[in-house]
């Protein structure tokens, strides 16, 4: 499934915030709160209409958000005998669950996708190592090929989507990393040792230096990008690839690997043509990766026999769940997810992970797209995953943000009334001004790292 990064980011972040919004639109209606405006999307109106219910419903310009407006005090004047519908007149407890929902539908829905997603059940690629990086952590710690990774840390891993999110607790960190790993029927331990794991943004399995099973494709030229690099350097279809800067490198997979780590470079590449060796200069591209970081490129594809077939049956596992144990499923990987998030937040303020690390709206779009081309599930475990970032972000105790009502509302509970109105804006206001700082930084990283 293609998507452009646009309709991707829309499709999986329109539905977030209208689901973000009804919480609050119910739990509001619910406390006895008049709704004045419910809106999908920021900025100047496209459409509007109203209910019976008085709420005038928007569609506006910018797909970055939305809103429910409320009848407040704090917002305009309220006419008596409405009084008891506005939001600042309503009990703390309501005013407190109305400024939750919202964030709790997000977490609700992560819960509800990722228990769907495990009883649908499907095939993953065993957590067998294939190939063993030179020099990576795990070679160091003396790990080999063959062996299957069995927990992270203390805690069991049975996918390499497990593998990557358990580490992704680890992301910033420096010191070691417990494996567990099976090999002919017996149990080793490792420490992997990392220092500032994932600085640069890296792929996590790639940052241990573990390569999965790589199909056996042999890399010989299937098609060549005109006037690519490879093309320019003289490589024609049929070229037998056997090494690259006196590196002997078997099969495709490996020699894509050896490509992406080296863009902008000058490469010896001997071939076989016609059973004769010839060494071939050229001088590798730069592109982006889904995830915006340089990799390097030749324009060449490989030939693959139209009967082959991989995975084969032996490098699979199928993995489901029933009615019951998909919920609890469900609710571990949600249990991990919000996990990550909170460690990742937790890193952000303290000064172990650097801000370049924020991704944005454009960031969020191409990852959206690269997932589409996986499938639905694919795209749903983003999904899922944005949901739970949405939530827990929401919740965070910064005025302008649901979390930042919640500490007035903290605040009031203790003081025994609310804090002026004046303190209010004011914190309103630094909290939108900091917002916008961080939209304006995270986009700027994006447009670094994607164009």
């Amino acid at each position: 499934m293609h998507l452009s990064p646009l309709w991707a980011a829309l499709l999986v972040l329109g539905p977030l915030v209208l689901l973000h919004e009804l919480g609050h639109y119910s739990v509001a209606r619910w406390v006895g709160v008049r709704v004045l405006a419910f809106s999908i999307g920021l900025g100047p109106v496209l459409l509007k209409w109203r209910s019976r219910s008085g709420t005038e419903w928007r569609l506006s310009l910018i797909p970055l958000g939305g809103y429910v407006k409320m009848l407040d005090e704090a917002e305009g004047v309220v006419a008596h005998e409405d009084m008891s519908k506005a939001f600042n007149r309503r009990p703390l407890l309501a005013r407190t669950a109305v400024s939750i929902a919202g964030p709790l539908v997000n977490i609700l829905l992560a819960w509800v996708i990722y228990s769907v997603l495990s009883m649908q059940g499907g095939y993953q690629l065993k957590t067998l190592i294939g190939r063993i990086e030179p020099n990576s952590p795990a070679a160091i710690a003396g790990m080999h090929t063959g062996e299957q990774v069995m927990a992270i840390d203390g805690h069991a891993v049975n996918s390499w989507e497990g593998i990557n999110l358990r580490m992704a607790r680890r992301v910033g960190d420096s010191g070691d990393v417990l494996v567990e790993a099976q090999y002919l029927g017996q149990l080793h331990s490792y420490h992997l040792p990392i220092k500032h794991f994932l600085a640069q943004g890296d792929d996590a399995i790639k940052a241990l230096g573990w390569v999965p099973p790589e199909p056996p494709i042999a890399p010989v030229i299937g098609s060549l990008e005109p006037l690519g690099p490879a093309q320019r350097a003289g490589l024609k279809v049929g070229d037998l690839m056997l090494s690259m800067n006196g590196h002997a490198l078997a099969t495709w997979p490996a020699w894509v690997d050896a490509i992406e780590a080296s863009p902008d470079q000058d490469m010896e590449i001997t071939v076989q043509r016609q059973g004769i060796p010839l060494l071939v200069k050229l001088h590798s591209e730069t592109v982006k990766d889904d995830m915006g970081l340089p990799i390097g490129r030749i324009g060449a594809a490989v030939h693959i026999d139209k009967n082959f077939i991989w995975p084969p049956a032996s490098l699979l596992t199928y993995v489901h769940e029933d009615f019951w144990g998909g919920w609890i499923a469900g609710a571990k990987r949600l249990s991990s997810v919000l996990g990550v998030t909170l460690d990742t937040v937790a890193k952000l303020f303290t000064g172990h992970l650097s801000l370049e690390h924020l991704s944005g709206p454009i960031g969020i779009a191409h990852v959206a797209s690269a997932s589409a081309a996986y499938g639905w599930a694919a795209l749903f475990s983003l999904g899922a995953m944005l949901s739970v970032s949405l939530g827990v972000l929401n919740l965070l105790p910064i005025p302008v943000l649901d979390g930042g009502h919640v500490l007035y509302f903290m605040i009031e509970a203790v003081w025994g009334r609310p804090l002026p109105v004046k303190i209010q804006n004011w914190g309103v206001a630094l909290g939108a001004a900091l917002m916008m700082a961080i939209m304006i930084f995270v986009i700027a990283n994006d447009v670094r790292h994607f164009y």
